[in-house]
């Protein structure tokens, strides 16, 4: 028994030496931009192709902006509607990268409904054009749907229609799914050299040709969450269950299609998805599903659905996404407890908490001064942009060796080797129960 004491006592020593020369992420934050209304959604990217980051956002006060990263603004946006997408693509003619912004529609009554615009901005701010539609703009997705060496541009709306406008912003064809087209995409799906039109209306897939004739379909009863394609092409739908008995939503389905819509597998919880991520979290070269719910809850499966572990937060998570620091990665959670979380993502233990004034909807994980360190710009209900940037390594000071023995300081006192020094009063407590057990088995 003394010999089992002794083991389990040695061990947690060694876990509480290795503990505490263990490096944590920490960074330096700061607010660096206030606005009137709450910051719903934002990106960063190099929009002018200049070598420095600009964020893009939307606020809840019907307004896009356009920052530096010192919280000035660059340009601004003002809508009578709105904003309920944002994309960053280049993909035009012109000087730096294209904004998308698109908005909802007003609905005053059932015969009075004001369309929806999408508005296409270039780099500057200027307004290259704008489209208008009947529904709110859910999903645009840009690319060479008639292999004619031009884009074309397919938008997704909640008015139960997937629009297709070519580049100079003409309508050439809209297809009535009858539901709210959550996501819309260009993709040569059976890599055959031809590109289709993909379009989920609630979670009901269908495949267009380039002049928007049905190709196929595949019909379920849920409403899709988030849409994720593998390097198979294989397709994960993650989705809100509806129970054809309580007439409720309730609880998540999340299921792969492969690119010809046969099922492959399906995954069913009770907790109701707020979030989910798709990303490889264990560096094996295969994405992990990664769920997150109303509760707080963090479910991950594997790349053939099958459950992996669970972890838990105290609120609802609004957005969750990935971070690497030194090779390793770690799962990042904007809540509605107004904190910003990083997880060890092999433990769950929680690395860092940020916490603001507001529930924190949106943010974005980018190495922003490039020094191989990845940063986080966040957006939160109490109005603020704010930037975390990690906080540089202190460096390891060694010793000058050239220094000779009479150059250097005398020490009062020649140190006694001791024996685990540095973990604390716990470790001397332990140690010196060690040295007790030793003693009565001598």
């Amino acid at each position: 028994m003394r010999f089992k004491i002794l083991a389990i006592l040695i061990a947690f020593l060694i876990s509480l030496s290795s503990f505490s020369s263990a490096m944590s992420l920490d960074f330096e934050s700061s607010s660096i931009y206030t606005d009137d209304f709450d910051i719903l959604y934002l990106i960063v990217d190099d929009i002018n192709y200049d070598g420095s980051y600009e964020i893009i956002a939307y606020t809840a006060g019907k307004k896009s902006i356009c920052l530096d990263l010192k919280g000035n603004t660059k340009w601004s946006i003002d809508s009578n509607n709105s904003f309920s997408f944002l994309k960053i693509v280049d993909a035009f003619d012109f000087n730096g990268k294209e904004v998308i912004l698109g908005t909802e529609n007003i609905v005053v009554s059932r015969e009075e409904i004001y369309n929806a615009f999408l508005y296409f901005i270039d780099s500057d701010g200027n307004e290259i054009d704008t489209v208008t539609v009947l529904g709110s703009i859910l999903d645009v997705d840009i690319g060479d749907l008639t292999l004619d060496g031009k884009n074309e541009i397919i938008v997704g709306a909640d008015d139960g229609v997937v629009y297709l406008f070519n580049e100079d912003f003409n309508l050439l064809w809209s297809y009535n799914t009858r539901g709210y087209n959550f996501r819309t995409l260009i993709i040569d799906l059976n890599q055959d050299g031809k590109n289709e039109a993909l379009a989920i209306s609630w979670d009901n897939t269908f495949i267009l040709d380039s002049q928007g004739k049905l190709i196929k379909e595949y019909s379920t009863n849920h409403i899709l969450r988030d849409l994720y394609i593998d390097r198979f092409n294989n397709m994960i739908h993650v989705s809100r269950f509806f129970r054809e008995d309580s007439r409720t939503w309730r609880g998540t389905v999340i299921y792969s299609l492969n690119r010809n819509l046969n099922h492959m597998w399906e995954f069913r919880t009770e907790v109701e998805t707020s979030a989910s991520g798709f990303f490889d979290l264990n560096n094996d070269g295969r994405e992990e599903i990664v769920i997150a719910g109303t509760n707080g809850e963090i479910i991950i499966l594997d790349s053939r659905g099958s459950f992996v572990k669970r972890f838990d937060l105290p609120d609802r998570i609004f957005k969750i996404d990935k971070l690497n620091y030194e090779n390793k990665n770690y799962l990042v959670a904007g809540c509605k407890d107004n904190s910003l979380y990083i997880l060890d993502y092999e433990t769950g233990a929680i690395e860092y908490r940020f916490e603001t004034g507001g529930w924190i909807e949106t943010f974005y994980i980018v190495d922003i001064n490039k020094n191989g360190r990845e940063d986080i710009v966040l957006g939160s209900n109490d109005n603020q942009i704010y930037l975390l940037l990690q906080k540089e390594k202190e460096p390891k000071v060694f010793e000058d060796e050239n220094v000779s023995i009479v150059d250097k300081e005398p020490l009062e006192e020649e140190p006694r080797a001791v024996p685990f020094e540095g973990i604390g009063i716990i470790g001397g407590l332990l140690s010196g129960a060690i040295y007790i057990i030793l003693r009565k088995k001598r």
